[in-house]
Formats: C-alpha cells, sequence, structure tokens
C-alpha cells in the first residue's frame, strides 16, 4: 500500500539558480527518474526532495532575480 502526504503537502521542488537568486516550484508528487534526468539535461532543473513533506507556506521563495531593462523615449517623436 502506497502511501501519500496530505494534498497541501509538497514532497520535493524544481530549482534552477544558485543562492538567493533562483527560480523554484514545490510538487506533490516526485516525478520519474527519466523526467527528473532530461529535465536536469535539457532544461538545467535540479529536483530536490524533502526529508519531510513541507507545507507550502513553509517553502522559502527566493530573493528574485534582478533584471532591469531602462529605455529612453525622446519627447516629441513618434
Amino acid at each position: 500500500m502506497k502511501i501519500t502526504p496530505p494534498l497541501n503537502k509538497a514532497v520535493g521542488e524544481w530549482k534552477i539558480g544558485d543562492g538567493d537568486n533562483f527560480i523554484s516550484f514545490a510538487l506533490t508528487n516526485k516525478p520519474n527518474w527519466f523526467r527528473r534526468t532530461m529535465a536536469n539535461l535539457f532544461f538545467g532543473l535540479r529536483w530536490i526532495d524533502y526529508t519531510q513533506p513541507k507545507d507550502i507556506k513553509d517553502i522559502k521563495p527566493s530573493k528574485g532575480v534582478k533584471a532591469k531593462v531602462t529605455k529612453v523615449i525622446p519627447k516629441g517623436r513618434r
């Protein structure tokens, strides 16, 4: 018999990036080994298992990927 955690508990997360600047999303079901391998090879995503299922509110968000683009438009030009 397979025991599954409650629906609001995450068992692991996909993560790309390092340190404080990363993108991640948590899942309630662990993907199979083939999907984890292909996601790592093609997209650079790493699967991280949690030792115990976590509540969604306990997952630490990133500080954001900083990208700034400033475009100067001169007045009177269309």
